[in-house]
Order: C-alpha cells, then structure tokens, then sequence
C-alpha cells in the first residue's frame, strides 16, 4: 500500500508540474500544438516503459496471455511513435487511434490480473486519464492557431489560462490531503481530469 501512495504522489507532483508549465506556455502564446503534441507523446511513452518493465517481470501469467498484453502494449507505444500531426485533421486522427489503443490495452490488463494487481492499476489509469486530458489542451491550441483575429484569440487564450490555474490549485488541494484514502484521491483526481476535459469539449462547440 505504502508503495502505491508514493507512486500516486510522484504521479501527482510530476503531473502538477507538467500542468503548470503548460499553463504558463499557453498564457504567453507560447505553445507550438504540434511541439506540443509531440512532448505529451514522449512524456507518456516514458510512462509505458514502467508498465512494459512490470509485464516483463510477469511470470505468474501464462505465456499466451503474457504475449497478447505485451502486443497490446507494442501497438499502443507504436501509435505514439508516429509522426508529427502537422495541423488539427492530423491530429485528431492520431488522437483517436491512440485512445483506442489505450482502451484496448486497459480492458486486456484489468480483464488478466488478480483484483490486488488491478488495485495498482490505478495509477497506470491516472496517468492515462492526465494523458488524454493533456491531449484536449493541445486541441485548444491547435483550434486557436486557425483564428483569424488576434483580439480574439488573445482573449480565448487568457480564458482557458485561467480556468488551467483554478484546476492547478484544485490539484494543490487534493495534494496537501493525507493520502489515507486512496479511492477518495482517486475519486478527487478523476473528477479533476473530467472537469478539464469536459471544460475542453463544451468550448470546442461555442
């Protein structure tokens, strides 16, 4: 357990900081999308190399089962080895297949493991929820580099830095909490990720 809580806290911080470099990128003008997308890409990929380490270590599976995680596992790193989305048709087509790789992968795992194996999943799934939150902020950016206006652009950019900071200092809250209850922080966490995304979503139709 003790071993989950720090894993969920480094999560945590290392996601926190992530945020908080995007939002400061945004705020400027700064963020390149397809830079960027690239970044979120690697930075996940990363993630993928410690669940790639823990499959190896995997003995108690059989060998068929084994095999078929690890393709999941190889296509979903494949997916984020492509190459650069050069504007938002190209990168909605790899977000998609991305995603759809990651849920393939998730259901395999979950639908494998022993339920105390699946308790540490969790993380595994936070980081995957962080990913695909991050990927909606960068599908702001990619719809505010088509604006014509300046003005316009100007003052979307500035309403979506501030609705990044309040969910920066909501994860600062959920950080300074005891971690006693892990399935409350989880709960925190998710709904955190969901407001961003849903925030994402509901300004993508204006």
């Amino acid at each position: 357990m003790n071993h989950i809580t720090d894993n969920m806290k480094q999560f945590m911080a290392d996601w926190q900081k992530r945020m908080e470099e995007m939002q400061s990128q945004f705020s400027a003008g700064k963020i390149d999308a397809v830079e960027a997308f690239e970044k979120q890409k690697e930075q996940y990929r990363e993630t993928l190399l410690k669940v790639k380490e823990n499959l190896d270590k995997g003995s108690e599976m059989a060998e068929e089962k084994l095999t078929e995680m690890k393709t999941k596992l190889e296509e979903l790193r494949l997916q984020l080895s492509l190459g650069k989305a050069d504007g938002m048709d190209a990168f909605e087509e790899q977000k998609t297949k991305i995603e759809l790789a990651m849920h393939e992968f998730y259901v395999l795992v979950k639908s494998n493991f022993n339920s105390s194996f699946v308790k540490g999943l969790e993380i595994y799934d936070q980081q995957a929820d962080a990913f695909k939150t991050s990927l909606e902020i960068v599908k702001l950016q990619f719809s505010l580099a088509k604006m014509d206006a300046k003005d316009e652009m100007a003052e979307k950019q500035k309403a979506i830095s501030e609705k990044m900071i309040e969910l920066n200092q909501q994860f600062h809250q959920i950080q300074s909490t005891a971690f006693k209850n892990m399935e409350e922080v989880n709960a925190q966490l998710r709904e955190n990720f969901e407001k961003m995304k849903a925030y994402a979503e509901g300004w993508m139709k204006k």
